[in-house]
């Protein structure tokens, strides 16, 4: 009987020997310092790719110990600012989801909005509030900031008035540390953890005007294609169909 074996990954290690590999350079030309920073440069690179072509498998590295989920208690102030990171491991890229509770234990779905699209005046919070319904919330992404219709009150802020965020964030970037040990992996599905020592790789040969340049930029392209095609079609149990809509017209 055959033994299952795991799939052929990379770690930073395996990364590393395959760029000097693929460009001929050993750290004295191609220095670590140089290779993090591309490294890492082509990480984020897949990172945004993925975003951009995920279908409902919401992806987040595998290196993150917790969820890409985060609770802010409420104030009396319209605004949230969004520093680039909730917490120091958990830098957002974009919001997916928000809930809100007023009275600390019942959530309503807060729906997206644009200020412009109020027709009436703004600068009167009273009048502004007046104007939303607690249990039908509302965000406006605005200046690096949560802006939350209605605000809470006193007596909510006092009720445990809750926000919950789920959000997209940026990877687990290699660090010089990590660099050194050699056994971390990219936080994404194995098959295609060499688009990041070939993009490394590219970015040096293009630096320097290398014959194999175009090579490896045509398999950068390829590895790009077949990560946006597999991530766009990773969940194969959720099936598409296309309805009419029901309107209740009653």
């Amino acid at each position: 009987m055959l033994t299952p074996s795991r799939a052929i990954f990379m770690n930073i290690l395996d990364i590393n020997n395959d760029i000097s590999f693929l460009t001929g350079a050993d750290t004295t030309d191609y220095t670590a310092a140089q290779r993090l920073i591309n490294v890492n440069a082509w990480y984020q690179k897949v990172i945004t790719m993925i975003l951009a072509s995920q279908d409902e498998w919401d992806y987040d590295d595998f290196n993150k110990t917790d969820y890409p989920i985060v609770t802010v208690a409420l104030t009396t102030n319209r605004d949230y600012p969004m520093p680039r990171a909730f917490t120091a491991t958990s830098k957002l890229l974009k919001i997916k989801r928000i809930d809100v509770t007023y009275n600390g234990s019942t959530y309503y779905k807060a729906e997206p909005f644009d200020s412009g699209e109020m027709g009436s005046g703004l600068g009167n919070d009273t009048n502004t509030d007046a104007r939303f319904d607690k249990a039908e919330p509302k965000y406006d992404l605005l200046y690096n900031a949560i802006w939350l219709y209605p605000k809470a009150s006193s007596a909510d802020v006092t009720a445990g008035a809750t926000m919950r965020i789920e959000f997209l964030r940026e990877p687990a970037e290699f660090t010089s540390a990590e660099v050194t040990t050699g056994t971390k992996e990219p936080g994404f599905d194995t098959p295609f953890h060499r688009i990041i020592s070939i993009g490394a790789s590219y970015d040096y040969a293009m630096a320097l005007g290398l014959p194999n340049t175009n090579h490896l930029l045509q398999l950068t392209q390829d590895y790009e294609a077949r990560l946006k095609q597999y991530y766009g079609s990773k969940d194969l149990d959720r099936v598409r169909q296309f309805k009419s809509a029901y309107i209740d017209y009653n």
